[in-house]
């Protein structure tokens, strides 16, 4: 009890002295209600250091009222009485103690609580009539209570490329996107041509095989039944059920077959029939040329009674099935044969209503004929041979990965990846994987990545971190779906995203074939596995379990992640995700439309202190002011030029 007592005092004399300041500094001129707020800390006394930080906790804090201090050095105001938010009373005419329930109202009893300076909002009280005198209310402006919070960093003080620039950070300030139940307001549909051209190249990235030398190999499925009526057991399970187990997996395997030969067989039925209208209007030409005197529809008629005579149809039908291949053509025409043959269910409608079926429709085909071409060369090297059919040539132009190709928004002829960075890097080589590679010289046999068990007693069973499902490779085994299409799926589909030439100065860009719903994974970032880069485009991350630093290099090896530019007003982000105890970079959009650039906030860290401006051109651009140094070089528009997602 003594040493509480020697505290008081100590306190006592301490608050003592900051009033004899207060009134020979006069600190306190020009504030109309001087209070005392008092913070309480229990804190170490020893000094920081940089393996141990000061350890303070917060004991509460207090204030009072200092009106009776300051009457004696300023003029009476006049007779009012207000109240804080948080409780304290201010009697400027008449100097009254706190009550017990006023300094319990006033005074921060449970630990940890913290009073925000400045966020206090004054209210008047209603008036108060006294036999000596009448208390007006006074309206005060409230002041709010927001602050700018410091900058999270996400690397810690030992890092050895703190002060470099072109470090791309995970910006924790982001939450994670999740689908929304419904949206918000209501949006416009998609029209016809976009129904068909998202068919198109769902059809390009799907699991299709258009292949006619494996679709049309024989396959028979026998299936053997019991020669007697009973039932034989082979390690305790009944010899039927053994039976059904393998019947059900040839069977799917006889009905993936079968669907895939109808697939292809619609595609080589659009192609007999798209040719046929081409032989038809030929044959139309041929006998307006021979008896010119007669008229064309005259010569049409005759050349479709000719024709109902070989399909044994009537006129009727044979004119309803040619106006539907009138649009198979003019599709074929604008489109290319890739538009035709990996068309979806939409093509048959589209041609039959033809809503929409216009100039600018046939257009925006022709634009995109190049960029079909390239993703059906790359992906389905053999569809080409369905061609054969009809005498086309079957040899594809477009060779390698998908994502070797730039293409453009006009339509004209892609180009080599390469060939956009020789100005730059006449030996520019890069190697498309889907998995990181760990750099051996900076990290040996180490993965930079590994996060600790979440269950240390089951090292071999892997819990998601977000949704508590158990992960795994295996399908059957997985219940974690926070990436379906990334993680724990039997295959990978390829995305549906290419390689753009921008037309702003930005190089090349990622562009979405399909539209991306909130949420959705686009990619992993992925790349090679290092540490210590300065001043050069990486991805800097930090293991949580760890907290070491690793960074993901893109210079030579990683994927289509790595031509994703700068915005200042994103529709993606980078997002950290644990996958089987392993730290991966994903990919995830804020919502994307058809045709829209995939880009992401590169954040301050890559922007402090780099001489280059921002080519976004978003209204809410925060990096359009910078200036270059001299000598910076320009690209062919005149421009400073941005470097296109992670080098």
């Amino acid at each position: 009890m003594s040493e509480v007592v020697g505290l008081s005092e100590s306190i006592n004399q301490a608050i003592q002295e900051f009033f004899a300041r207060l009134s020979s500094e006069h600190v306190a001129n020009g504030i109309a209600k001087p209070v005392l707020r008092v913070e309480a800390f229990l804190q170490d006394g020893q000094d920081a250091t940089a393996e141990q930080p000061v350890i303070s906790h917060h004991l509460g804090s207090r204030i009072l009222d200092l009106s009776h201090v300051r009457s004696s050095l300023t003029p009476k105001p006049p007779s009012t009485q207000t109240v804080l938010t948080d409780g304290t009373h201010d009697v400027s005419d008449r100097q009254q103690p706190l009550t017990s329930e006023q300094s319990e109202v006033i005074s921060s009893s449970s630990p940890g609580h913290e009073r925000r300076y400045g966020s206090k909002h004054l209210r008047p009280l209603p008036s108060v009539r006294r036999d000596e005198d009448k208390v007006q209310p006074i309206s005060r402006k409230p002041t709010g209570g927001l602050r700018l919070a410091p900058a999270l960093k996400s690397l810690t003080q030992n890092d050895p490329v703190e002060d470099s620039q072109r470090q791309l950070a995970l910006d924790y300030h982001t939450f994670p996107k999740r689908r929304k139940i419904r949206p918000e307001t209501q949006c416009m549909q998609p029209s016809s041509l976009d129904k068909l051209v998202i068919g198109i190249w769902e059809q390009l990235h799907g699991s299709i095989n258009l292949d006619p030398h494996s679709i049309l190999d024989s396959y028979r499925l026998s299936l053997d039944q019991p020669k007697n009526g009973s039932i034989e057991f082979a390690n305790g399970i009944p010899s039927h059920l053994v039976a059904a187990n393998d019947t059900f997996s040839q069977m799917s395997v006889f009905c993936r077959k079968v669907t895939q030969a109808s697939r292809a067989c619609r595609s080589v039925e659009l192609i007999v029939q798209t040719r046929w209208m081409e032989h038809f209007d030929a044959r139309v030409e041929a006998l307006a040329c021979a008896t010119p005197e007669i008229s064309i529809n005259k010569h049409r008629k005759a050349a479709i009674m000719e024709a109902c005579q070989h399909f044994g149809w009537t006129e009727k039908e044979l004119r309803n099935k040619t106006a539907i291949w009138r649009g198979y053509q003019e599709v074929k025409e604008a489109g290319g044969w890739a538009a035709l043959v990996f068309s979806g269910m939409g093509l048959y409608r589209f041609c039959k209503y033809r809503v929409g079926f216009d100039k600018e429709a046939m257009q925006r085909l022709r634009n995109l004929r190049s960029r079909f071409e390239v993703a059906a060369d790359t992906l389905h090297p053999h569809w080409r041979h369905l061609l054969s059919i009809i005498g086309e040539r079957s040899d594809h132009i477009y060779e390698g990965h998908q994502h070797d190709w730039v293409v453009f928004e006009s339509g004209d002829d892609p180009i080599p990846l390469r060939a956009t960075y020789l100005q730059w890097d006449p030996q520019f080589t890069f190697e498309h994987i889907d998995e990181s590679i760990v750099d051996e010289t900076a990290w040996g046999c180490e993965d930079p990545r590994w996060l600790a068990p979440t269950n240390p007693g089951a090292p071999n069973k892997h819990i998601c971190r977000t949704c508590t499902g158990s992960q795994s490779d295996n399908p059957k085994d997985n219940d974690c779906h926070c990436f379906p299409n990334l993680f724990g799926s039997s295959k990978r589909n390829p995305v549906p995203v290419q390689v753009m030439r921008t037309h702003n100065g930005k190089n090349n860009g990622l562009v979405a074939l399909v539209p991306f719903e909130r949420g959705t994974s686009i990619g992993e970032f992925t790349g090679l596995l290092t540490h210590s880069l300065a001043n050069t485009d990486v991805m800097t991350a930090t293991s949580p379990s760890t907290n070491r630093i690793f960074q993901i290099y893109q210079k030579r090896y990683g994927n289509y992640t790595r031509f994703v530019n700068h915005s200042c007003n994103p529709n993606a982000q980078f997002q950290q995700f644990a996958w089987m105890d392993t730290v991966r970079v994903v990919l995830v959009s804020k919502g994307i439309a058809v045709g829209e650039e995939v880009t992401v906030d590169y954040t301050d860290r890559y922007w402090g202190g780099l001489d280059k401006v921002c080519l976004c051109g978003e209204p809410c651009c925060r990096y359009k002011t910078k200036r270059l140094r001299s000598g910076t070089e320009m690209n062919e528009h005149g421009a400073p030029q941005l470097l296109e997602g992670v080098h």
